[in-house]
């Protein structure tokens, strides 16, 4: 069991201890995170008070739990939850600014405090309570009560000073800030007055259009009847039209008609004469050809005729000379009647070509 002395110096100085060696502890691990080099806290100087208060907070409220390390556990974790939450609350209201946000994480409250982090106090009380104070407490036990007073007020000194420092400068952020919530909200306002300047505006514009609108369908409607009334105009003028075109292209069809038919009428008289005149032309030639043959008939009749005097009177002088002729000199008139006769066929040959 851990033998705690309720003396006000030792927790002061303890005090001062976890808020010089939570501000070690928090700097670097930001540092590293953020790859730069970081002050962490609320003052300027090496010192973060809300862990030198969240570890004197848990080392009094476990005092009655330190032979069980689970009450150790729970009472530390809503002790240092407690005290996170009412500090962020607090923060928030007095200063205007959030110094840690928790919004992000799946389970919390309000952004001040969240299911790891309570967790984790836990699990820092167990370790400040059974590991980390007791070399502590016999560490500092070890220094000249002088020296320990000296620089105990040194350090509220300089804590106090570095505090006033920061709470005016948070106080005068604060005004800051509240300025810039001032001006927005007058913003907020000049903005809602120029909306509903601006919606007003739109109404009327909006109903001037309308109004534009109504009028504009009144003159569109007017044009429809004038159109109507045109178009009924332009349709009895293109039925009478129509009509009158019809009436005109019915005559000059039977115009046409007529001009055909007595076009066709022409040509089959026409046809017909041609035909006349063809069996006329036809006719003139049998009896032009009648004619020929009869005077072919009769020239070759009266060749033949003349043929047959002639060879009557071949065959007479044949006969008186036939018999001196065979006297005398029989092979020349047997070649002699040959050659008369032959010339007398000949001669009744072409006359019959002719």
């Amino acid at each position: 069991m851990i033998i705690v002395q309720f003396h006000f110096n030792s927790w002061l100085v303890y005090f001062y201890f976890y808020c010089i060696a939570g501000w070690m502890f928090e700097s670097t691990y930001v540092s590293l995170k953020t790859h730069k080099p970081t002050n962490r806290g609320f003052m300027k100087g090496p010192w973060l008070p809300l862990y030198g208060s969240g570890a004197i907070l848990v080392l009094l409220v476990t005092l009655p739990y330190a032979d069980h390390p689970v009450g150790v556990y729970f009472a530390g974790m809503i002790a240092a939850t407690i005290l996170e939450y009412v500090t962020g609350v607090v923060m928030v209201k007095l200063f205007k600014v959030r110094y840690w946000d928790y919004s992000y994480k799946k389970i919390q409250f309000q952004g001040h405090i969240c299911l790891s982090s309570s967790l984790a106090w836990g699990g820092l009380s167990l370790l400040m309570v059974y590991v980390i104070h007791p070399p502590i407490v016999k560490f500092i036990a070890m220094w000249n009560e002088n020296v320990v007073n000296i620089l105990t007020f040194i350090v509220t000194i300089c804590m106090v000073y570095d505090f006033t420092n920061a709470f005016r400068e948070a106080m005068d952020l604060r005004a800051l800030i509240v300025q810039a919530e001032e001006l927005k909200k007058r913003m907020d306002e000049v903005v809602a007055e120029k909306k509903e300047a601006f919606a007003e505006t739109v109404e009327e514009r909006r109903e001037q259009f309308a109004q534009s609108v109504a009028e504009s369908k009144e003159q569109l409607a007017e044009s429809r009847e004038r159109l109507a009334e045109s178009l009924d105009e332009k349709k009895e003028k293109f039925t009478e039209t129509v009509n009158v075109t019809k009436e005109r292209i019915a005559e000059s069809v039977v115009e046409t008609k007529e001009q055909l038919a007595a076009r066709q009428q022409q040509r089959e008289e026409e046809a017909i004469l041609r035909q006349l005149r063809r069996e006329e032309q036809v006719a003139e030639r049998k009896e032009k050809r009648q004619e020929t043959a009869v005077a072919r008939k009769e020239r070759i009749e009266r060749s033949l005729a003349e043929l047959t005097s002639a060879s009557e009177s071949i065959r007479k002088k044949m006969e008186e000379h036939s018999g001196q002729l065979l006297l005398h000199n029989p092979g020349a008139s047997y070649f002699g009647m040959k050659e008369e006769s032959g010339e007398i066929r000949r001669r009744l040959l072409e006359r019959r070509k002719k």
